[in-house]
């Protein structure tokens, strides 16, 4: 009887313990680790998309309406730790991973999130530039990027084609100090690449289901 008590607790512990190093290893990652590791907010976007895609998958597959209300997702874990940069820029970004990977498990489609970030990923330096050494204004861009990229994404055609990051123009650079052209440099690194995850994830079946704000 004692045995049968234990046996969930056990149980309990080995899938909280997998948990926490699943989202280590996304800084240990081939190609996206590094931007893990440089922007809050992609790291953020990643542990949303997750969280997304998982409760997703358990909504359709128990037939259940699907989530419109952000009120609805409340609850759920972020995955911070302060390690990971800015938490404001963390939460941001889960916020949009959450949304892009509800609607790829709710609507059935393949887990994209790596593939995704590798994309973004490709040819980024591994450490900061001189200029940008906490990385602060390179997590800036990605966030500024994706927004506008789901912005620009959401008024395309849905059969538009994959964009290259080295094409998208940077030309919204607003700093908080002046530090001149290498955080320019390190800014508009991280926003193209934003640019084009959001894009992507605006020209996604389903993207044009936004979560209302509960009333």
């Amino acid at each position: 009887m004692l045995s049968r008590l234990l046996f969930p607790f056990w149980l309990v512990a080995v899938c909280l313990a997998g948990t926490g190093m699943a989202q280590e290893s996304h800084l240990t990652e081939t190609v996206s680790g590094g931007m893990y590791a440089r922007s809050a907010f992609a790291h953020g976007y990643r542990h949303g998309y997750e969280e997304g895609y998982h409760l997703g998958n358990i909504d359709i597959n128990m037939a259940r309406m699907s989530r419109t209300k952000k009120s609805q997702f409340r609850g759920l874990s972020l995955g911070y730790a302060p390690e990971f940069g800015p938490r404001r820029s963390f939460e941001a970004g889960f916020q949009a991973g959450l949304k892009a990977g509800y609607a790829d498990g709710y609507d059935g489609r393949p887990f994209r999130a790596v593939e995704s970030a590798r994309a973004v990923a490709v040819a980024l330096e591994s450490a900061p530039s001189p200029g940008d050494p906490s990385g602060g204004y390179f997590d800036q861009g990605v966030g500024a990027g994706y927004r506008d990229g789901l912005q620009q994404g959401a008024s395309s055609a849905p059969a538009a084609a994959p964009l290259d990051l080295h094409l998208v123009g940077c030309a919204n650079f607003h700093p908080d100090r002046p530090m001149g052209l290498p955080a320019q440099t390190s800014f508009c690194d991280g926003y193209q690449r934003g640019f084009v995850l959001g894009r992507g994830d605006a020209l996604a079946p389903g993207a044009e289901r936004p979560l209302e704000a509960s009333k």
